[in-house]
């Protein structure tokens, strides 16, 4: 069912148990813990699903080793435990993978020092995962300076086998009967009334134009990192708000000696950085900047790229420039503060604490700070808080198989791909930034957000552009004018040499 169906028969529903703002890790993970317990939900996003911050993390589940330089021990425990439990419980999406550490040459910390805290952080998560180890000749010593770094230290954490986005949209697509809905491209309006004991919400399709009204017993404010916007627009007052961090990776073509992700001192602020391998590319970043709004956060600058190649230089063998460059991430981190928090500090002594809030005086839930790992804590957090509020109306349901996929090649890609008819017709699918960055990871790991340099593969898009506008020439070229002006936006203007 294709997503302006699945609009049509949202029209036929009034009313839910529970209605979610917001499509990101917490939403959607909160939204399949709702449908299991037989509450009648709406998920919606204003933009697509998994569009945000959750688009672009670093692709690891771990817990947390670096908020143990500011002993905050219990995040560590929450994350740590959040980690075992999921590699236990998700091998399908993610599996335990070996990080190296490498100890400054230059400065930093003491390499016996860091290992010590590796044991630490190996207790703190009940010993769980791979023995912290020393090894002084491994594979990727072939592309790094040998100035740079004194041996490595290994330990384990988490990767997802797929990709962030995936990942957060396999929470939400199996659910989609009569009882539970998700919705992207959707915006909702509306007010509390204090007679009726509901929300009424007007809901608009920002894509089609069409409209309904639905009312709600409870909203969750899931919107991440607009949650202090959205609770704004709903005249909520919350304790808590967010602080916002931008987190910059570029994406390079990956050497055939990078096996293990490799973590790097910085020399700033006692952070670091790392080359984590992903697919045929490497992921380098992240960058850790604070900003004062959304635009300025999930826009990358001139001076991003710089400072991640002026990094990369100074480590490995060969510079890295922009013509390197295969794709671009980028995403900003909703950290939770106190409402009077107004510290001048590094985002990294920001402590990643989630916070679950029921509003005094309506039945209300505004969710702040959250990560991949942790998503399932959130959602048990606010379960709990709903459950003493309202009871379940529907039917309980399970996460179902979806159709069978069905698979394409698309060139430069080492592996097949979900197919774009596929992908329209089970997965909510509209444009191709939502087919080539978050159905597939076709706009990550080729050049130009899938493009390839030179637009050669201009024909094969729109070939996908034709296909997600069902056939009409019109839209397709529309879709394809729309991407490409992104693509010089977003990619083309970073890397262009001046």
């Amino acid at each position: 069912m294709t997503r302006n169906k699945r609009f049509s028969h949202l029209q036929g529903v009034a009313s839910f148990d529970v209605v979610i703002l917001g499509g990101g890790i917490n939403g959607s993970c909160l939204f399949d813990a709702l449908c299991r317990k037989g509450y009648r939900t709406l998920l919606l996003d204003k933009g697509d699903i998994a569009s945000g911050t959750s688009q672009a993390s670093g692709m690891m589940i771990w817990g947390g080793i670096l908020y143990l330089k500011n002993l905050d021990l219990r995040t560590v425990f929450h994350l740590s435990r959040d980690r075992n439990r999921m590699i236990n419980d998700m091998s399908d999406w993610l599996s335990p993978v070996l990080l190296r550490y490498l100890p400054s040459v230059r400065s930093g910390r003491s390499k016996w020092l860091v290992y010590l805290g590796l044991w630490l952080y190996w207790l703190i998560g009940f010993g769980a995962r791979r023995m912290p180890g020393s090894e002084n000749s491994f594979d990727e010593q072939s592309f790094l300076k040998e100035t740079e770094t004194k041996g490595s230290l290994t330990y384990e954490e988490a990767f997802l086998r797929s990709s962030d986005a995936r990942f957060v949209q396999h929470w939400v697509f199996p659910h989609q009967g009569a009882d539970q809905v998700a919705m992207n491209y959707c915006e909702a309006n509306g007010e509390y009334s204090t007679n009726e004991r509901l929300w009424r919400l007007d809901l608009k399709d920002i894509l089609g134009g069409m409209e309904h009204s639905v009312t709600a017993k409870i909203v969750v404010n899931c919107a991440g990192a607009w949650a202090d916007e959205v609770n704004t627009k709903f005249g909520i007052v919350s304790p808590f708000r967010h602080v916002l961090s931008k987190g910059v990776y570029l994406g390079i073509q990956r050497s055939p000696a990078h096996k293990t992700s490799l973590v790097l001192e910085l020399g700033e602020h006692d952070d670091i950085v790392m080359l984590v391998p992903w697919g045929p590319i490497s992921m380098w970043g992240p960058t850790e900047t604070m900003v004062q709004n959304l635009a300025d956060g999930f826009s990358v600058t001139r001076e991003d790229v710089d400072y991640l190649l002026e990094h990369f230089s100074r480590r490995f063998l060969v510079p890295l420039t922009r013509q390197d460059i295969v794709s671009i991430r980028c995403g900003v981190r909703p950290l939770a503060v106190d409402q009077n928090f107004n510290a001048d500090c590094y985002p990294l002594e920001i402590s990643r604490r989630q916070e679950a809030v029921l509003s005094p005086d309506k039945p209300w839930v505004s969710c702040y700070g959250g990560k991949l790992t942790g998503c399932t804590r959130m959602a048990d957090r606010v379960l709990g808080i709903i459950a003493g509020a309202v009871a379940p109306s529907g039917l309980a349901s399970r996460q179902l198989p979806l159709v069978e996929m069905e698979y394409v090649t698309f060139p430069g890609m080492p592996e097949p791909v979900p197919s774009a008819k596929w992908c329209l017709e089970q997965e909510l699918c509209c444009t191709l930034e939502d087919y080539l960055r978050r159905r597939t990871n076709i706009a990550q790991w080729v050049p130009r957000m899938g493009l390839g340099r030179d637009d050669i593969n201009l024909l094969a898009v729109w070939a996908i552009a034709i296909e997600l506008a069902g056939g009409d020439l019109t839209r397709a070229e529309r879709l394809l004018a729309e991407y490409r002006q992104q693509v010089a936006r977003q990619f083309d203007d970073l890397i262009r040499v001046e």
